[in-house]
Formats: structure tokens, C-alpha cells, sequence
């Protein structure tokens, strides 16, 4: 019997640390597996779906841009996944693909101390993971750029969560109760923008905690701005780790050696 085969869909996806890191724990727990990274342009999602099955794949993670175009290909989705209408794992269960979303669990798994109020800044899918996954006890806020785009990105949070989009100019007014910061935007990704300022990040908490979920070589502008007005950061690794646990747990049904994957993200 031929090795089982999971994977990535994205563009881009080769520099992800995906692959290192289910590789290893399924090396540690002898499961006969391998995980790795298909790359192709939105051109090529057909094409390369079907290629998926053909190589009888049992499951995989989406990233950007795919989580939602993903779903059309798929014979179930699970409720909350249906719902953000965003999928960032696919198993296979019988001979049908099934998704759901870890993005926002994952992100929650890795944080150590549950803040009382968080400043989520983004309206895309992981910004929704983000906010459906939150425990019922954190008060959120949610900011986004004023755009044409705004005002259905308004309508959407409401009718999702109940909640009212904030535009991001009226974050000042709640920086300084804010225990957890988060960044779900893609500004700083490829660039040295920064959503917010060292002057405003001054205004938080003292013990305010800034997360990037961008995660790349270096920080990000909005880290080294969080770093410069004394507060604790740190980028989307974290994350990745923690959808990545969950995904596995998925996948297999056994815990994931999470000691194990944090190890081979950070080094």
C-alpha cells in the first residue's frame, strides 16, 4: 500500500513551514504519511483539484487565496466553516472530501492568558475565524479602513456575530483598555506598512499583547511599532502551529506532539 499523502494548496505556499512541521510529527508518531506544498495560480485551481484526486489525497490544508473558492470542490462543510464560508482543512472520509475551518481555534490554542477585551483589526477569513472562535467571555472590537467596501463588510459582521465594524480612525478611543491587539489585515505582508503607529500603540494597556498573524523572516513594521512602545508581540507563527495541531487532530485522531511542531516552526 502506497504512503498516505496530505498536503497545502495555496499561492504562494513553497515557503511555508507546514510541511517541517506535520512531517515531523508524523515521523514521531509512525504514522506512514508524507505533507507537502502544491503551489499554482488561481488559473490552475481546476486543473490541479482534479489532479488531487487522481493522486488520492486524504487531506489537506488551504491557504490563501483558496479558502473560499475551495469549497465549491467539496461534498460537506461543516457548520462553522459554512458559515465564515472559509475552509482551511479538507479531509478525506470515505470517498468525500469534507472541510472545516481551524484558523480561529488554532489561533485561541495559542493564546496563554484569555484577554477581557480584544481590538481585532481585518474583516477577511481569518479575521472571522478569528472573532466566531473567540471565548464567550472576551468583549471584541472590530476595526477595518474605510473603503467602498465598508459598509457590506458592516452588514456582514452584523448579520454573522452582531457585531458593529468600527472604522479603524475611532481605535484610539479603546487602545488603553485593550489587553489583546490583533492584526488579521495583510498590510506588512509584503511591505513595511503598519497599521497602526508607535504614538498609537503608546496609548494601549502597558500589558497589552500585539499579534501580526503574518508571519515572514523578518517583523513586521506593526511588531517593531509594538516593540518600540513597550508591549509584548509576536507574529502568526503561533498560529500556524495551532490550526496546524488541530488540522492533524482532524486528520488522525490522536492528539498532535505539539511540543514537537512548535520546535520545528521557530527554529
Amino acid at each position: 500500500m502506497s504512503q498516505a499523502l496530505y498536503g497545502l494548496i495555496g499561492y504562494p505556499a513553497m515557503h511555508s513551514k507546514s510541511p517541517q512541521m506535520h512531517n515531523a510529527a508524523l515521523s514521531r508518531l509512525h504514522i506512514d504519511a508524507k505533507y507537502q506544498a502544491f503551489e499554482f495560480p488561481p488559473t490552475k485551481l481546476d486543473e490541479e483539484v482534479q489532479k488531487l484526486k487522481l493522486m488520492n489525497i486524504q487531506g489537506f490544508n488551504v491557504t490563501m487565496p483558496y479558502k473560499q473558492a475551495i469549497i465549491s470542490y467539496l461534498d460537506e462543510v461543516d457548520p462553522l466553516a459554512d458559515k465564515l464560508q472559509s475552509v482551511n482543512t479538507v479531509k478525506k472520509v470515505g470517498q468525500k472530501w469534507v472541510g472545516t475551518s481551524t484558523d480561529g481555534p488554532g489561533f485561541w490554542h495559542t493564546i496563554k492568558n484569555y484577554p477581557q477585551k480584544a481590538l481585532i483589526l481585518g474583516t477577511g477569513g481569518a479575521a472571522r475565524s478569528i472573532i466566531s472562535s473567540a471565548p464567550a467571555d472576551v468583549e471584541l472590537k472590530v476595526y477595518n479602513r474605510h473603503s467602498k467596501r465598508f459598509d457590506h463588510h458592516y452588514q456582514q459582521l452584523k448579520e454573522l456575530f452582531g457585531i458593529e465594524l468600527q472604522p479603524l480612525s475611532e481605535i484610539k478611543n479603546d487602545l488603553s483598555e485593550a489587553d489583546l491587539i490583533v492584526n488579521a489585515t495583510n498590510a506588512g505582508m509584503s511591505d513595511n506598512e503598519s497599521i497602526l503607529s508607535v504614538e498609537d500603540l503608546s496609548q494601549a494597556k502597558a500589558n497589552a499583547h500585539v499579534v501580526d498573524i503574518i508571519y515572514r523572516d523578518t517583523p513586521t513594521a506593526l511588531i517593531n511599532n509594538a516593540l518600540q512602545a513597550g508591549l509584548t508581540a509576536e507574529n502568526g507563527l503561533n498560529m500556524l502551529v495551532g490550526q496546524g495541531i488541530l488540522s492533524f487532530n482532524f486528520w488522525f485522531g490522536q492528539p498532535a506532539p505539539e511540543d514537537l511542531m512548535q520546535k520545528m516552526v521557530h527554529q
